[in-house]
């Protein structure tokens, strides 16, 4: 199963994922969001990372020109999006109540969060039952109220990845080293 930290708000954070196993970071491009980072800033500690980790930028608001210029700028590996965009790599979410969409139309990797008033990073989840019969499993990240105690669940339904924030930080912005290693650890079977 792929492990994405997201909320990277500062180098050391981002490092250390990469060195512990996790498979993807995310940078949030969303000004009302407690983890925003500026695209300067999110650059050059991408540039530092030296493809040591798949990069994913989260965009909110911004329309498909936008995104494409500020993943070219950053030198991401994927937007994340609210939208149906097939422009570049992307990972569509889809912010869950209690049910599965009927229809999904990425082609591309999709995530499933919870549906709460702000966007990510809530600590809340979802009826994780309804994974059972969904037939895109192998392209689906689950974020939303994931941590150590119940990751195993969501590695019995089979999906691509799981999507963390809250659970392994210290405060908004700032990671628990610890919780991160204990999650990979379990996460990966270590």
């Amino acid at each position: 199963m792929k492990v994405k930290f997201c909320g990277m708000t500062n180098f050391e954070d981002a490092l250390y994922a990469s060195e512990i196993g996790a498979d993807f970071v995310g940078f949030v491009f969303y000004e009302k969001s407690k983890r925003f980072i500026p695209y300067k800033n999110a650059k050059i500690i991408i540039e530092k990372l030296n493809k040591k980790v798949k990069t994913v930028g989260v965009f909110v608001n911004q329309n498909e020109n936008e995104i494409k210029h500020f993943v070219n700028y950053c030198g991401l590996d994927y937007a994340q999006v609210y939208s149906d965009f097939n422009a570049f790599e992307s990972i569509r979410v889809y912010r869950i109540k209690d049910k599965a969409p009927e229809r999904v139309k990425s082609k591309g990797l999709i995530l499933f969060d919870s549906f709460s008033h702000s966007v990510g990073g809530s600590g809340i989840g979802f009826d994780k039952s309804i994974l059972r019969d969904i037939s895109y499993k192998d392209r689906l990240f689950v974020a939303g109220g994931i941590d150590s105690k119940n990751v195993r669940q969501i590695i019995d339904f089979g999906v691509f990845g799981v999507d963390l924030v809250s659970s392994v930080e210290k405060y908004p912005g700032k990671k628990d080293f610890e919780k991160m290693k204990e999650f990979i650890k379990i996460a990966k079977g270590l």
